[in-house]
Parts: structure tokens; C-alpha cells; sequence
């Protein structure tokens, strides 16, 4: 049985017996910040186990997920990764255990065919309830259940004892036994042991307690049923492999690396293919999948993961012999395996691989360029040890800094017989990843707190597609998270009305502003517009008297500004289309932001547009607008909408009824905003910018209606001073201005001529006014019309001509006083670092400075603060110089 079998044939089952299919939430999840990425199938039900949504109360999904905290184990255990899909069913205070393990049981033995003396079950020691329902009623035998403690078989591990707080439960595992003969053959082996003769398959999780700050635990009025399943160890079982790399979802990646090292003229090792290539095929797909839900490589959380793991791979291949991009070749295969289920990989696979060459580009680049640099570093270590640091603290700043791997670290401190501790530098990487989930925001909670819980049984009721105006009741007054009776003049606060013509925050459309006012004349101007589940909340500040619930209010929208943010998501719809026409259809949307001011669309593509792309594309969309095309809206069921070829923002979650809007032939998106009702009010389009957000991503920012005519003026008035500036007509100033540059470029090579000229007559004046010390000469100099290319080669003329040597040499005859230390070959040799120096020097102004070992820089705030740090430099040097052997 294939693995898109097996993964259909879990969700067929759960739709039949009444459960909602659910398709995977992004690993990047908008509206959960407790996690850095989705890493199990219940978090995007956060909402429905909390009780805040109750539109359905059965849910069944295939979930992307990643976990990346034991990454070392990748590769080396048959079972663990980085990305996976977990199957899971879901129970909103609906059926709890006795259908729950029914369901398994008859999933796993009369779907997927697994005999039944080769499956064990646990339970946690206290669940009497779950025990006597897989003896009693399953039928399963005495033997083959196992009762586990709260480590094993409860949900949070050891919640009863060690927290946190809040829902949890006891659960009960599934496990496959491989047999007697496999394993530690001892002969009470069971699902506790770790020898791997048994998988466990499924966890089935009861949350039914609430656990309180005093450590007690209270039963939960609702009870939930949270289950996962993994995909790609379920898959193992059923294809009887033990390894979940030998399964479809592997194989295939795993036979393209081979082919790929082979057409390179490389055969590793066996120990190299059964660890390292499957950690490589593993963190590639990780990455495909990360990169189709938008998260690209960075030096940022999320973005920081996806690099690493890109890294990682090219340091595998680096260590057999690989010297260039090679990762990506396997995207293709990734996407061919996985488009049954994820069809958007495979329509961007191009692109993706393109973002993953693109880093391996990058990376190659670093290891080429810090290979050397990273070597002297322990090498220095080595001769001059610094009780202040470590072989580990060095390896840390190499990989935080630039990227340099642990394994080159350990290479090249190895050659100088020094060692890197482990213990250490994971150490070092814990306290980044604190500072990271510290700037990140992430809660350590399971379930973070919200407003939802404040809201319950209240809706509201959007008018806005009709009217900008409706007379309401106010249903509700919060104030931060509790409900207030009352807010007053000044006051800013959340208001819930019954009915409402303000659009709330969503689908990249920015909400409303306006006005609510009551009948007793209180006045609220409304700043913000967001929803949570099923109520539109009014961000607004009392202007005038005072406002409670039950309040009847007019509320007004205003109606400049909606109309104005109205083209703008009209235009973008146009957009996307032009860029689709011109660039091809692979091109999808990466994200979006719509105002009144003005909009911003990013999407999928690899290379900077050209100004005449852009010009292109802005002909298109104009050419739309002045059709006049009427602009319609539809609602319908999702899969209709789909199938009708009507665009869907992949990342976006959809309800099952949706509204379509259509420009004519030209766009179909689903569409949840407000727009124009034919394209001629959009009036014209201008591009402002363009630019890259991220590596495959670019964006594009727009203007409409009087905003792009006032630019177009703007620009207008512009050309015009220009001609006034150049003495020239229009039709002839693009000649004017490239002569005038030219007699500019000439002037400025005559200026650096004379320069140079006067540098080399300086620089021997300076050596004859250098100060020894320990036959070191010490040069140091103020300079008053140099900038930092003049300082930058007085300096090098100074280090060819005089060795040893330190120079100290400063300018205040730019926008900005700069200071400039070089150190000749011989001495940096010896350990002396022209960053150390600078950074000392420039202490009595702020500190700072950067470069590299034998020439540094830095700025400092005025001339008085650079003079003070040139006076204390020679002292410092002196103390640097005491400090070596020369």
C-alpha cells in the first residue's frame, strides 16, 4: 500500500464517520505565537479545543509538521525527522474513549490490514476507563497492554507533577512489535523498552483534566479527544520496512542523491549513505515544504531553521569530496513523490530549487571565504591562549557570525591539536535560542490566553459589502481582557456591535476607521478592525460622554478611505494577473497588504523585474482599468470554487462557503474583501517600488486613483527642474545628463590622480616621523581632507613600505570623522588584531569598529571624540605590543 493511500484511506475513514476534513494549516502558523512551527496535528484546533469555535465538533487532518530539536538523531534513527505529516483525529467535547480506541482499532486492523497479535497498546497506570475498554471490548489480550507512568502515558509529559497548567490528560499508545527476534531478545521486552522492537504507531490523548497552579488536577467540563499518528511510521509498517527511509516517501529522494553523487564521480561510503544521505533527504524536503509555505531562508527564527538545515546538508556532501550547489537537484523528485497531496509543490518546484541553489550558492561562498580565517583562528589559540575565551566560544561566534559549521571548527581546531566541547558549545546554542524565543515572542504555554474565552455565544453581523452605515447595539465593552461596564472620554477600548459595516482586519485588507456614535451623543473614532472567531471588534477611542452595552449606536464608515482601499484590492487583483501573463503562471502570491493608502503584493520569483518588466506590467493593468470591466462577486462552496479555477492563497484557510471575485476574464480569486464595482474607478495604477523580501520572493508596491495621479505630476515636476538644471529639452536631457556624468567620472579619476600622487609624497613623510617601539614603527596621523578609500590607501603604501608596523590613521574632513588602524603581515602573524586595537582605541567614544585582522575601521561621533581617541592610541598600542614575542 502506497503512502498516498494510506493517508487517504485514514481521512475517507474519519469522513465516514462524521468528522470534518480538515486540509494542514501552514508549518508557519498566523495566528499562534506559542509555537515557532507547527509541530503537531491539534495546534491549528487550538480554538475548538478552548471551546471559542464550535462550528463543527468532529475534525480529522493530515498536518504538516516540523520539529527540529534533536537534529543529530536525523538520519541515525529510523523513525526521526525534521519534517513529517501527522494523522490525526479530533473530538470537541463530542465522543471520547470508547469511540476513540474503537476507531483505531478498527482503522489500523480492518483498513490497513495489520495482524492483531503483532499490536500492543499502553494506557497510563491510573486509566482504569481506557484498560477495561481494550480488554473488555477490543478483546485485546492481558498480556499485551502495558500501564506506564506520567512520563510515558500522560499529556504534557509529567503534567501532574511538573506543569504546565491547563488541559491535559492520560493517553494510550498503539505499538507494532517486529517480532522476538528483533531488538535486545530479552525475554521481558516490552513498548517501554527502547531496543526498537516496538513502534509506536498512534497516540491517542484524553484531555480531561484541567491542571491548577496548586498541582491538583479538575476534571474538564468539555472532554476532548487530541490523536496523532505519523505518517511516515505507519507507512513503514505497512510496507514492512523497518526504517521509514525505505518507505515511497524516501526511496525515491534517496535514489536521486545517489544519481546526482554518481553523474559528480562520487561513491561514498555505506556509513556515509545510511546516515548522512538520509539526513540530507530528510532536511531538503523539511526545507521544500517550508519554502511552499513561505518561509524562507534567513538569519531570522523561522527563516534561521530552514538555513541551518540547507547547511547542515551541504556540509554532508562537502565532506565526500562535493564542491558545488547540489541540493536543489533533488527538489523535483521531493515534489513528484509529494503532488498527489501537495499539487502546489510541485507548480513552484522550479522555484523552489532556485531559492535552495541560490543558498547553496551563498553558503559555498562562506566556507570558501572563511575556510582560511577560520583556521587561523584556533591556530592563534593554539600559541596564544585567551583565558577568557574558549575553543568553543570560537566556534560559536564562527557559526553565529557567519555561518561556519561545528565540523569545520572541529577540523581545523583538530590540526592544532586543540579540542571543542560539545557540552559547551550546545550550551552556547541553548542561550541563543532563549535570546530568539525572547525577540520572537513565543509562549511556552500550550494554550495561550486570548479574549475568545470572554466572547462566547456573541456574533456579529458584517453589512459592509452593502452599506457603510447601520444602526446598531453595542453587545459587548472590553478593556485589555476583561469586559468593562463602561468606558468614558478618552477611553480606548473594544467594542462588540450586533451588526456592523466596518470590515475587520483580514485576508491582508486593513479594517475600517470611522465614527460610532449613541443616541445620548457620545463619539468613538474607530482606529482598528480585527475579528476573532466569529466577533468583529471595534478598536476605538471615546472622543465625547461615555458608552456601555446596550447602547443603541450609529456606526459610519469612513467612506474616502474605504473607497480608496477598495482600488487598491482591486488593482492587486490585476496585478497578480499581469504578472501571471507576463512572467508565467507559476508565479502565485506570497502575501499581501491592502490600504487606503496604498497596496503591496509579494510574490514567487527569482530575479529583480527590469524597468521595462515594470513598465510592462503596469501597461496591463492599466489597459484593465480603462476597460472599464465590471468587477463581480459570487458566493460559493469551496471545492466549487476551485474546480471553477478561481485562485486560493495557499496558506489561507477557507471556510466551506466562499466569495469568488471576478474581473472579467482577466482574475478569479477567492476573495473575503471589498472592491471596486467595475475597474475604470480604480482610475490609474503606478508601481512605486520593487524589490526582495526574501530569498524567491519579491514585492511589488503600488499606488491608484489620485494618489498614482499626484505621483505622476510629482514626477512630472521633476523631469522639468531637470531640464531647467541641464539646459536641455526634454526629447534631449537622458544625452545631457550621461555627458554631464562623464565629465564627472573624468574629474573625479583627475582628482584621485593628484591624490594618489600626494598620498605617496605623505606616506614618506609619515615614515620619517614614525615612533619604534620593540622595532615596531608606530605611525600615527590626522588627516584633514582624506575619506576612507585616501586613509585606506595611505594605509596599504604604509604596510608595503614598513614592516613591521601598526598605522593609526584618522579623517574629519568628511560627512563623518573616521578612524583607520593597519597592522602588517608580520604582526598579525604573531596574534596582533587590527579589530582588537580600533575597538579599545575607539572605547572613549562609544567603542565599535569592524574589519579584519590586518585593517579595521571605524566612525566616531564628532572630530573633538576622534581627536581624544588618536591621543590614546599609542598607549594602547604600546600595551598590545608588550604582549607579543616580536
Amino acid at each position: 500500500m502506497k503512502s498516498n493511500e494510506v493517508r487517504q484511506k485514514f481521512l475517507d475513514f474519519f469522513a465516514g464517520h462524521g468528522h470534518k476534513i480538515v486540509g494542514s494549516d501552514s508549518l508557519a502558523p498566523a495566528n499562534d505565537q506559542s509555537v515557532l512551527f507547527t509541530s503537531a496535528g491539534m495546534n491549528q484546533f487550538k480554538e475548538q479545543f478552548m471551546g471559542n469555535i464550535t462550528d463543527f465538533k468532529r475534525a480529522a487532518s493530515s498536518q504538516k509538521c516540523m520539529r527540529t530539536a534533536d537534529l543529530t538523531n536525523v538520519g541515525k534513527s529510523p523513525q526521526h525527522h525534521t519534517f513529517f505529516e501527522m494523522l490525526g483525529n479530533f473530538s470537541f467535547g463530542d465522543y471520547f474513549k470508547p469511540e476513540a480506541i474503537q476507531w483505531a482499532w478498527e482503522f489500523i486492523t480492518q483498513v490497513l490490514l495489520l495482524p492483531k497479535d503483532r499490536l500492543w497498546v499502553s494506557v497510563h497506570e491510573s486509566d482504569t476507563e481506557a484498560y477495561n475498554i481494550w480488554l473488555e471490548k477490543i478483546k485485546i489480550e492481558k498480556d499485551r497492554i502495558v500501564k506506564l507512568g506520567d512520563s510515558d502515558n500522560f499529556w504534557p509529559a509529567n503534567a501532574p507533577k511538573k506543569g504546565p497548567n491547563g488541559p491535559c490528560g492520560p493517553c494510550s499508545e498503539i505499538f507494532f512489535d517486529w517480532g522476538e527476534d528483533t531488538g535486545c531478545k530479552k525475554p521481558g521486552c516490552g513498548p517501554a523498552c527502547d531496543c526498537e522492537r516496538f513502534s509506536e504507531i498512534w497516540n491517542l490523548v484524553f484531555t480531561q483534566y484541567d491542571r491548577q497552579p496548586d498541582g491538583s488536577l479538575t476534571a474538564l467540563p468539555s472532554k476532548n479527544i487530541d490523536t496523532g499518528m505519523g505518517l511516515e511510521r505507519i507507512v513503514s509498517v505497512v510496507q514492512n520496512v523497518r526504517s521509514n527511509y525505505e518507505t515511497d516517501l524516501f526511496v525515491p529522494i534517496l535514489e536521486a542523491l545517489k544519481n546526482i553523487l554518481q553523474k559528480e564521480g562520487l561513491t561514498p561510503e555505506n556509513d556515509w549513505s545510511v546516515t548522512k544521505a538520509r539526513a540530507i533527504a530528510d532536511h531538503i524536503r523539511a526545507a521544500v515544504f517550508a519554502i511552499t509555505d513561505g518561509i524562507m531562508p534567513s538569519n531570522e527564527a523561522r527563516g534561521y531553521v530552514i538555513r541551518k538545515l540547507i547547511r547542515r546538508s551541504i556540509i554532508y556532501l562537502k565532506q565526500i569530496g562535493v564542491k558545488k550547489p547540489l541540493c536543489y537537484g533533488l527538489v523535483y523528485g521531493i515534489a513528484a513523490i509529494m503532488q498527489e497531496a501537495y499539487p502546489e509543490i510541485k507548480r513552484r518546484h522550479e522555484t523552489i530549487a532556485g531559492i535552495i541553489k541560490k543558498e547553496e550558492e551563498m553558503f559555498w561562498i562562506i566556507l570558501k571565504e572563511r575556510a582560511q580565517d577560520n583556521e587561523l583562528k584556533f591556530k592563534e589559540f593554539s600559541q596564544y591562549p585567551d583565558k577568557n575565551t574558549s575553543t568553543a566560544q570560537i566556534a560559536f561566534n564562527q557559526y553565529d557570525t557567519y555561518g561556519v559549521p561545528l565540523e569545520i571548527s572541529k577540523e581545523n581546531a583538530q590540526k592544532y591539536g586543540l579540542s571543542i566541547s560539545d557540552e559547551e558549545f550546545e550550551q552556547l546554542m541553548e542561550e541563543q535560542r532563549q535570546r530568539s524565543r525572547s525577540g520572537t515572542q513565543i509562549s511556552s504555554e500550550i494554550f495561550s490566553k486570548s479574549i475568545g474565552h470572554l466572547l462566547k455565544g456573541i456574533k456579529s453581523e458584517f453589512l459592509g459589502y452593502e452599506k457603510l452605515e447601520a444602526d446598531a447595539e453595542v453587545l459587548a465593552v472590553i478593556q485589555g481582557d476583561i469586559l468593562a461596564e463602561s468606558v468614558h472620554q478618552e477611553d480606548q477600548a473594544d467594542i462588540v456591535l450586533d451588526v456592523t459595516p466596518f470590515y475587520a482586519e483580514a485576508g491582508g485588507q486593513a479594517g475600517d476607521r470611522g465614527l460610532i456614535s449613541t443616541e445620548t451623543g457620545a463619539e468613538l473614532t474607530v482606529e482598528a478592525v480585527f475579528k476573532v472567531d466569529n466577533v468583529i471588534l471595534h478598536r476605538a477611542r471615546v472622543i465625547k460622554g461615555s458608552i456601555k452595552k446596550g447602547d443603541k449606536v450609529s456606526a459610519l464608515v469612513d467612506k474616502k478611505e474605504r473607497e480608496a482601499t477598495a482600488r487598491n484590492h482591486t488593482a492587486t487583483h490585476l496585478l497578480q494577473y499581469a504578472l501571471r501573463s507576463i512572467l508565467g503562471k507559476d508565479v502565485e502570491q506570497s502575501g499581501s497588504f491592502v490600504s487606503c493608502e496604498k497596496l503591496r503584493f509579494d510574490f514567487n520569483h527569482l530575479n529583480q523585474l527590469n524597468p521595462r518588466t515594470l513598465r510592462e506590467i503596469e501597461e496591463l493593468v492599466d489597459a484593465c482599468i480603462w476597460k472599464n470591466i465590471p468587477v463581480k462577486t459570487i458566493v460559493m462552496g469551496i471545492d466549487e470554487a476551485k474546480n471553477s479555477g478561481a485562485l486560493a492563497f495557499f496558506s489561507e484557510k477557507y471556510a466551506q462557503k466562499v466569495r469568488v471575485v471576478s474581473i472579467g476574464g482577466k482574475s478569479k480569486e477567492l476573495c473575503g474583501g471589498t472592491h471596486v464595482e467595475a475597474t475604470g474607478e480604480i482610475g490609474c495604477f503606478k508601481i512605486v517600488s520593487e524589490s526582495s523580501v526574501a530569498q524567491g520572493i519579491r514585492r511589488i508596491e503600488a499606488i491608484t486613483g489620485i494618489e498614482a495621479f499626484n505621483a505622476i505630476k510629482d514626477d512630472e515636476q521633476a523631469l522639468f527642474d531637470l531640464c531647467r538644471i541641464f539646459k536641455a529639452p526634454r526629447d534631449k536631457l537622458v544625452i545631457a545628463a550621461k555627458k554631464a556624468v562623464q565629465q564627472l567620472k573624468f574629474l573625479e579619476k583627475e582628482i584621485s590622480r593628484l591624490k594618489a600622487g600626494n598620498i605617496a609624497h605623505e606616506s614618506q613623510e609619515l615614515i620619517n616621523e614614525a615612533i619604534s617601539v620593540n622595532n615596531v614603527s608606530i605611525l600615527i596621523k590626522e588627516f584633514k581632507d582624506y575619506d576612507m578609500n585616501a586613509l585606506r590607501k595611505m594605509s596599504d603604501l604604509l604596510r608595503a613600505q614598513k614592516d613591521p608596523v601598526v598605522c593609526v590613521l584618522g579623517t574629519a574632513g568628511g560627512n563623518k570623522p573616521l578612524l583607520l588602524v593597519g597592522v602588517s603581515k608580520t604582526l598579525t602573524q604573531k596574534g596582533l588584531d587590527a579589530v582588537k586595537i580600533i575597538r579599545d582605541i575607539t572605547a572613549v567614544c562609544g567603542g565599535g569598529g569592524g574589519g579584519k585582522k590586518e585593517l579595521a575601521q571605524a566612525g566616531a561621533k564628532d572630530a573633538a571624540l576622534l581627536q581624544k581617541a588618536i591621543k590614546r592610541s599609542l598607549k594602547i598600542i604600546e600595551d598590545y605590543l608588550n604582549k607579543i614575542k616580536i
